[in-house]
C-alpha cells in the first residue's frame, strides 16, 4: 500500500517539473520575434475631392513612391455608380494616373485608388470624391414676370445673367403665365438642387418640374397626380420638405407628395387625393417641420369657417380641422370673422396674422401654436396694426427668425419690429420702381427684386438695408428667386 501511494507523487513532481519549464520557454520565447511591416507607398498629387464638369475630361496624375524598394505597384481606379438603372454598375480603370471624359450625371460619386504591392499582396486605399458639375450647378435661378410671361433667368458666380433660359432650353414650350413662386427641390434625404418647380395663376399648365442641371422640362403639374382632376389646378401655396417633395395648397386642398416608396421609383412625390375633409383653405398657410424626416404640422385658415386648421404630416397628410385647444383669451382661433390678409411665421409655431375687418381696419394677431403634442394654440395678442394704409393687394412679407418682418409698400420696404411697433424704412433706394419681391436668404442678407433688377440688401444688426450690389439685366419683373451653392 505504501508504495502505491509513493508513485502518484513521483508523477506529480515530474509533471510539474514539465509545466515550470514549459512556461519559462513560452515567457522566454516572447521575445525572440521581430516584425517588420513593409513600407508604404506614399502618394502625393491626390486631392481629396475633384470638381469636374460633365462632359470635360477629368485627369488625376497622383505621384506613388515607395523608398528603397523595388517591388512592382500596380494601380486600380474605381468609381462607384449607386445602382438607378438596371445594369449601373461601378466604373473600373487600371494605371497610375487616370485620364478620362466623365460621362456620369451631375450628383457626388465616391472613388478609391487602390496600389497593390506585387511582391507580398499588400494592398494601399485613397479614397476620395468627384462632384459632377454643369454650367448650372452654382448661381442663382431667378423667375420674372414679363409681360404676364414667366421666364426663367440664371445669374452665374460672376453675376452675369443668362437671360430667358427656359424657352432657349425647350424650344415651343411655355411656363405658365401670371408666375407667382419658384422652388428648389432637393435631393431626397441629401442637400444637392435636383429640380425646380415653377408655378403660375394661369395658362394650360400651372406647374412645370424642370431639370437644375439641364433646364428640361421633367413634366407638368397635372403630372404629378395618380388621378389629376378635372378642374384647372390653381397652385396657390407650395413647400418643399428635406425629403425632397412639393407639399401645399393647390385649388384650396392640402396635398402632400408620396415618401412611402424608394426615392427614385417614378412614383415618388407624386400626389394622391389631397388631405380629405370639410374644409377651404387659404393660400396663407405655413409648415413646419419637427425634424429632418418629419413629421411635420401645417396652420392654416379655413375661409368658409374662418378658423384655423391644423394638419399633421403622418406619411400621408391628415387633416384634424380644429380638433386642438385654445389658451388665453387674447382672440377665439376657432371663431375669427375677419378675412385673413397675411400670416406669417416667426420660427417654429410663433406666428402673427393679419385680419381685415369692417371699415377696412386691419388687426395683428400673435399666437403660438404647439402640434406636436398637447394639440393647442396659444392666442397671444390682438391689437389694431398701427400703420393699415401701408398694407395693400400687392404686398410682399418676409420675417427673420428673431421676430424682425419686413413688407413692402410701393417702391419701399419697411423694417417692422412687433414687439415695440416700430416702422422703419429701408434705406435702399429702387429708383422709384414698385418692388415686387423681397426674400430672406439668411439672417443678414435680403433679396429684393424690381423690374429688370435684383438687389442684395444688407440687414445685420445696426444696418437697415443698405444696398450690398446690384444685378441688372433680367426680363421683367422678378418674383422669385432660388440660390443654388453646390
Amino acid at each position: 500500500m505504501q508504495h502505491e501511494r509513493t508513485i502518484p507523487r513521483l508523477f506529480l513532481l515530474v509533471i510539474t517539473a514539465m509545466a515550470i519549464l514549459l512556461v519559462s520557454s513560452c515567457y522566454k520565447d516572447k521575445g525572440n520575434y521581430i516584425y517588420k511591416v513593409p513600407a508604404a507607398p506614399v502618394v502625393t498629387g491626390l486631392d481629396s475631392t475633384y470638381n469636374v464638369y460633365v462632359g470635360d475630361s477629368l485627369v488625376i496624375k497622383p505621384v506613388v513612391s515607395l523608398p528603397g524598394s523595388g517591388a512592382q505597384l500596380t494601380y486600380l481606379w474605381t468609381i462607384h455608380v449607386p445602382p438607378v438603372n438596371p445594369g449601373d454598375t461601378n466604373l473600373v480603370y487600371s494605371g497610375r494616373e487616370l485620364h478620362i471624359v466623365f460621362g456620369l450625371g451631375p450628383k457626388q460619386f465616391t472613388a478609391r485608388y487602390t496600389i497593390t504591392n506585387m511582391d507580398n499582396g499588400m494592398k494601399y486605399f485613397r479614397d476620395f470624391r468627384i462632384n459632377g458639375e454643369t454650367a448650372f450647378s452654382t448661381g442663382t435661378t431667378v423667375l420674372t414676370n414679363e409681360n404676364g410671361v414667366a421666364m426663367l433667368s440664371f445669374i452665374k458666380p460672376d453675376d452675369s445673367v443668362q437671360p430667358r433660359i427656359y424657352e432657349a432650353v425647350n424650344p415651343g414650350e411655355a411656363l405658365p403665365g401670371d408666375p407667382n413662386q419658384l422652388l428648389a427641390v432637393p435631393v431626397a434625404y441629401q442637400t444637392p438642387i435636383a429640380s425646380y418647380w415653377v408655378f403660375g395663376k394661369s395658362g394650360i399648365n400651372t406647374g412645370v418640374q424642370i431639370d437644375a442641371n439641364t433646364f428640361k422640362k421633367i413634366k407638368y403639374l397635372s403630372d404629378n397626380y395618380f388621378d389629376a382632376p378635372d378642374t384647372m389646378l390653381q397652385p396657390e401655396r407650395i413647400f418643399v420638405n428635406p425629403l425632397g417633395v412639393i407639399t401645399g395648397v393647390i385649388n384650396g386642398i392640402l396635398f402632400s407628395g408620396t415618401t412611402s416608396t424608394w426615392n427614385m421609383a417614378p412614383t415618388y412625390g407624386m400626389f394622391g387625393q389631397g388631405a380629405t375633409g370639410d374644409y377651404k383653405l387659404s393660400p396663407e398657410i405655413v409648415f413646419n417641420y419637427t425634424g429632418t424626416f418629419g413629421p411635420g404640422n401645417y396652420i392654416g385658415f379655413d375661409l368658409i369657417k374662418k378658423q384655423f386648421v391644423r394638419f399633421n404630416l403622418y406619411g400621408a397628410v391628415t387633416y384634424f380641422g380644429p380638433n386642438y385647444n385654445v389658451i388665453g383669451n387674447a382672440f377665439d382661433a376657432k371663431h375669427i370673422d375677419m378675412t385673413l390678409v397675411h400670416l406669417q411665421q416667426i420660427n417654429g409655431g410663433l406666428c402673427y396674422a393679419y385680419f381685415r375687418a369692417e371699415h377696412d381696419s386691419l388687426f395683428e394677431l400673435e399666437f403660438n401654436a404647439e402640434f406636436n403634442g398637447p394639440f393647442q394654440i396659444t392666442a397671444m395678442q390682438k391689437r389694431p396694426f398701427a400703420r393699415p394704409e401701408l398694407i395693400t393687394d400687392t404686398t410682399k412679407w418676409q420675417a427673420t427668425q428673431n421676430g424682425i418682418i419686413y413688407f413692402t409698400y410701393q417702391d419701399k420696404i419697411y423694417r417692422y419690429n412687433p414687439t415695440n411697433q416700430d416702422f422703419k424704412i429701408l434705406d435702399a433706394d429702387f429708383g422709384g420702381k414698385q418692388v415686387t419681391m423681397i426674400k430672406v436668404i439668411d439672417q443678414n442678407t435680403l433679396l429684393a427684386g424690381v423690374d429688370g433688377s435684383l438687389y442684395y440688401l444688407d440687414i445685420k444688426t445696426g444696418n437697415y438695408g443698405n444696398i450690398i450690389k446690384q444685378i441688372s439685366g433680367l426680363p421683367g419683373k422678378v418674383t422669385d428667386v432660388a440660390i443654388r451653392r453646390e
